[in-house]
């Protein structure tokens, strides 16, 4: 609890700045005003789409999860993609996330080979959408020169803040999370791990299609909730183009050393979303839109983690 705590301090801190850097670069006396404008439907469907992101992740794991013989309720699904999403948020690079599987698929009593295997095909699966989306993104970044110099730019600006945080973090977390009792027989693991992986890629070909096609769809949703917020703000644009604008971003938020993408997220929405929006909407639209695509979700996973490390500590006692 000692770590998770600092980890969310940490967030609050980097979240904090950039949502502070952005209210102060465009905020002004009219930005109020388009609060009251603001069309709730779309605001609303925004939010069924970043519900419909959810979704998707919990199919993805889910069918993983039955190809191993490993059942739980959809219930539990839900609960296990909402605690992801607030570790990816408070963690670097989202790796967080699947540190969560992991747990979250300990506590249904199943092995940690098979564990193991199951969140890595999830990663996996996750990878596929970047590789294939890699040369659209390549060449659209090509053919917009300017954008994609602007998300270069805050990535390797995100890099170097991530580096201080690594260092800051060396300080703040000073013992280990591990303890020596809970070392694993790290030969006899890996061997079943691998063992299990083969099954995946020989007799579980279906379940691993299903998984990269969940996770397509997963980015998907989340690349269209962009586009409906902007319509929120009555402004009519083509989704099809938002959604390539996007791409660059997406990779920055992703791949940021920095917690859950925090800042890179918000200074690059700036960049990424200003040919859509006046400088007075353009800040509240980056403020709404990682709200309802990310910290919203990354909350109610925090608030449903504190509920689950309640109960398995009274189970312990």
């Amino acid at each position: 609890m000692k770590h998770i705590l600092k980890a969310v301090v940490l967030f609050t801190f980097v979240a904090g700045l950039s949502i502070f850097y952005v209210v102060y670069k465009t905020f002004n006396k009219y930005t109020i005003d388009i609060i009251y404008k603001l069309n709730i439907r779309y605001i609303l469907f925004a939010l069924f789409l970043s519900f419909l992101y959810q979704t998707f992740d919990v199919l993805r794991l889910l069918t993983l999860s039955k190809a191993l013989n490993v059942r739980y309720p959809m219930s539990y699904g839900y609960m296990t993609s909402f605690i992801n999403t607030f570790a990816a948020t408070v963690t670097p690079l989202h790796i967080g996330g699947e540190l969560a599987s992991v747990y979250m698929l300990k506590r249904r009593g199943t092995h940690l080979h098979k564990t193991m295997s199951i969140v890595t095909m999830k990663t996996l699966s996750g990878m596929f959408f970047f590789v294939v989306a890699f040369p659209v993104t390549a060449y659209y970044l090509y053919q917009k020169p300017e954008l994609g110099v602007d998300v270069l730019k805050i990535f390797v600006i995100s890099v170097g803040l991530g580096l201080l945080i690594y260092t800051g973090a060396k300080v703040f977390f000073k013992s280990n999370i591990l303890s020596p009792k809970r070392k694993l027989n790290i030969k006899y693991t890996l061997r079943k791990y691998v063992a299990t992986l083969r099954i995946f890629l020989r007799v579980k070909k279906s379940s691993v299609f299903l998984a990269f096609f969940y996770s397509s769809m997963l980015y998907i949703t989340f690349l269209l909730i962009a586009p409906v917020l902007i319509r929120a703000f009555g402004k009519n644009v083509d989704i099809p183009s938002t959604m390539l604008r996007q791409l660059g971003l997406l990779y920055g938020i992703y791949m940021s050393p920095t917690p859950g993408g925090a800042g890179v997220g918000e200074i690059g929405g700036l960049d990424v979303f200003r040919h859509y929006l006046s400088t007075y909407e353009l800040g509240l639209f980056v403020i709404l839109w990682r709200f309802v695509s990310q910290y919203l979700s990354a909350f109610i996973g925090w608030i449903l983690f504190q509920i689950i490390l309640i109960k398995d500590n009274e189970k312990q006692t």
